[in-house]
C-alpha cells in the first residue's frame, strides 16, 4: 500500500505572530514566501551530497540535555500553539491535537545539507496523526513547524489520544493492558547526527540501494550490535513487571477456559471394545522395564559421558511414562466405556471450572500483596522467584483421547501451570526495559545483565533502514534515484523497536518539500507520505 500527498495549495493558520520571543524574532510556522522575501532565482532542482542519519544514543548521555530527539515532549516558544487537524477518517470530530514524532537541531545540520537551502538556526519540529489510514493529499494529519527559539517543554494537551488507538494496524501495546492505560506521546529519546555520502549501491543482483549491509554495525562502530528479532526476555524487577504478567495471566484464565478438546466422532469410534481396550498400556511390563534399567550400573562413565546421560534421560522419561499410565488406568478405571468418558468430560470441565476460579483468587490476593503507591517499585530480591515458583506449581491436568492418522486411539494427558498462561510475545517485558532507560529518574533499576543484553538490541536498525535527514533513502515500493532532484527529504522514519514504532504494515513514513519552499520556509507546503506493504 503506498500513499502519496501531493502537495497542498495553502493551509489555515500557517502563520502565527502572537507575540516576539525574548530575541525579538517571530517563531513562524510555515512561513510564507513574502515572509522572507521571494527570489526567482531559486532553483528547481538540487543535486545532494549528503544525508544526516539520526543515531539514536545507545547509551543515553546522561550527563548533556539533548540536542535533538525523538518522542517525549516538544520544546516550543508560548506563541506557537500546539499543531492541530481533522482526522482523515473522521473528521466530523473536528481538529484534534496530532502528535509530536521529532524535534532536530538545525544548527548541527552540516553545510551540504539540501544542497545549502533550509533553515541552520532553530529547530524543526514534526507532528503526525499515527491513527488515521495515512496522510493525504489535502494536508491534514500531519505539521512540520520551525522555531527560531527552543522555548518550554510543552505539556501534551487534554484532548491528544493514544499513540495508538487499535483502529488501524500498528506497534502493540499489550504489555499495558489491564495496569496503564496507551500512552499518549513516544517514549523520548535523545538522537545525533551522523553525516553520510549521499551515494547509490548496487548489490550482487543489479538492484540500487542506499543503505550498505550491515550498516548498523558501522553507525555504531566499536560497538556491539544484535541480530536478534527481539532481545532476552527479562525476570520482572519492577513491580509493574510483575503486575504485567500477573494480571495478564488473570485475564486469560476468564478467557481461555479449560475443557477437554475431543468430539463425538472418537467417543463413536471408542465404542468398539478392541479400540477402548487399546487406550490401556501394559502397566506391569513398563514397571519390569524401569526395574531393570535401575539394577543395571549407572555411573560407568563420567556425569557428563553421553551414554550415562543417555541412560538416565531414559529412566527419567519412563517414570514420566509409568506414572501417566497408572493415572490413565485409574480414570478408566472409574470410566470402564466409551460412554462413561461423556462424563468423564463433564466432570473435567467442571473440575478445571472450579480450580480456574480458586487460581483467580489467589492470583488477586497476590496482586494486592505486590500492589503499592510506587508501580515503579523495585522488586525485593526473593519477590519475584517466589511468586513464579507459586505459577508453575499451580497446576491441573486431564486426559484427551484422539485418534491418529493411521486410525489408532490414544490418551494425551494434557498438564497445564498458571505459568502456561504468561505469553510473553504478549506481555512483552522489553517494552517496560525501554521505558526505563530512556528515564533519567529509572534508569539505574535496570539490572546490570539486563542492560548489557539490550543496549546491543536497541542499536539494531529495523529491516536494516536508518532513519535520516536529505538525500536518499530505502523506500518500500521504489527504487532511489541518482541526480538532481526536485523533491527534498526532511525527515525519513523507519520502524523502530526500541521507540516501539510500527508504521503501518512495517512501513515507513517520511516528509518532502520542494527546494524552493525550503529556501523560502514555506513548510506548509510539505508533503507527507506513509508507505507500507
Amino acid at each position: 500500500m503506498k500513499r502519496v500527498v501531493h502537495q497542498p495549495a495553502e493551509r489555515r493558520n500557517t502563520v502565527v505572530e502572537e507575540g516576539a520571543n525574548r530575541e525579538g524574532v517571530y517563531d513562524r510556522v510555515g512561513q510564507s514566501a513574502h515572509d522572507v522575501g521571494h527570489d526567482t532565482a531559486l532553483p528547481t532542482e538540487i543535486l545532494e551530497t549528503v544525508s544526516v542519519v539520526l543515531r539514536r544514543q545507545v547509551p543515553i548521555r546522561a550527563d548533556e540535555a539533548p540536542r535533538s530527539w525523538f518522542g517525549g515532549l516538544p520544546m516550543m516558544p508560548d506563541n506557537v500553539p500546539w499543531p492541530r487537524s481533522l482526522s482523515r477518517d473522521h473528521p466530523q470530530r473536528g481538529e484534534i491535537p496530532l502528535h509530536f514524532l521529532a524535534q532536530l537541531r538545525c544548527s548541527d545540520f552540516p553545510e551540504d545539507l539540501w544542497g545549502g537551502l533550509g533553515p541552520r538556526d532553530g529547530w524543526l519540529l514534526f507532528f503526525v496523526d499515527p491513527n488515521s489510514s495515512g496522510p493525504e493529499g489535502d494536508g491534514e494529519g500531519y505539521r512540520v513547524i520551525h522555531t527560531q527559539s527552543l522555548g518550554v517543554e510543552r505539556e501534551l494537551p487534554q484532548d491528544l489520544g493514544p499513540v495508538h488507538d487499535g483502529t488501524f494496524s500498528g506497534p502493540n501495546y499489550g504489555y499495558l493492558e489491564g495496569i496503564d492505560e496507551i500512552p499518549r506521546s513516544w517514549r523520548r529519546w535523545p538522537v545525533d547526527f551522523v553525516t553520510v555520502p549521499n551515494r547509490l549501491l548496487e548489490d550482487e543482483n543489479g538492484v540500487q540501494r542506499v543503505t550498505p549491509d550491515h550498516f548498523a554495525a558501522t553507525l555504531y562502530a566499536g560497538q556491539e550490535v544484535s541480530d536478534a528479532e527481539r532481545p532476552p526476555v527479562p525476570d520482572p524487577f519492577t513491580e509493574q513487571m510483575a503486575l504485567a504478567i500477573l494480571t495478564s495471566i488473570r485475564t486469560r484464565l476468564g478467557k481461555h477456559p479449560l475443557k477437554p478438546e475431543w468430539n463425538d466422532e472418537v467417543i463413536e469410534g471408542l465404542m468398539n471394545p478392541d479400540a477402548f481396550a487399546s487406550l490401556k498400556k501394559d502397566i506391569p511390563a513398563l514397571k519390569h522395564t524401569l526395574e531393570e534399567l535401575r539394577k543395571s550400573p549407572q555411573d560407568d562413565g563420567d556425569p557428563g559421558d553421553e551414554k550415562t546421560e543417555t541412560k538416565r534421560e531414559h529412566i527419567r522419561k519412563l517414570e514420566v511414562e509409568l506414572g501417566c499410565q497408572i493415572r490413565l488406568a485409574a480414570v478408566l478405571d472409574r470410566y470402564p466405556s466409551a460412554d462413561s468418558l461423556k462424563d468423564y468430560r463433564d466432570a473435567v470441565a467442571r473440575a478445571n471450572h472450579a480450580w480456574r476460579m480458586e487460581a483467580v483468587r489467589d492470583l488477586e490476593n497476590i496482586i494486592d500483596q505486590v500492589s503499592s503507591s510506587d508501580r515503579n517499585r523495585v522488586l525485593a530480591k526473593d519477590e519475584w522467584p517466589e511468586i513464579q515458583k507459586y505459577l508453575k506449581q499451580t497446576r491441573t491436568s486431564y486426559f484427551r483421547f484422539q485418534r491418529n492418522s493411521n486410525g489408532e486411539f490414544f490418551a494425551f494427558e494434557r498438564e497445564i501451570s498458571l505459568w502456561d498462561f504468561y505469553n510473553k510475545n504478549y506481555v512483552q517485558l522489553w517494552e517496560f526495559v525501554a521505558d526505563y532507560y530512556v528515564d533519567p529518574e529509572f534508569r539505574d533499576s535496570i539490572p546490570t545483565s539486563v542492560l548489557k543484553a539490550f543496549e546491543p538490541y536497541w542499536r539494531k536498525l529495523f529491516d536494516s533502514r536508518p532513519h535520516r535527514v536529505g538525500g536518499e533513502f530505502d523506500a518500500l515500493q521504489s527504487n532511489p534515484s541518482a541526480g538532481p532532484t526536485d523533491s527534498l527529504l526532511l525527515l525519513h522514519l523507519a520502524g523502530d523497536n526500541a521507540m516501539n514504532w510500527v508504521w503501518g504494515d512495517a512501513g515507513i513514513v517520511y516528509f518532502r518539500i520542494s527546494p524552493q519552499d525550503l529556501a523560502t520556509g514555506r513548510y506548509e507546503n510539505t508533503g507527507a507520505m506513509l508507505e507500507c506493504f
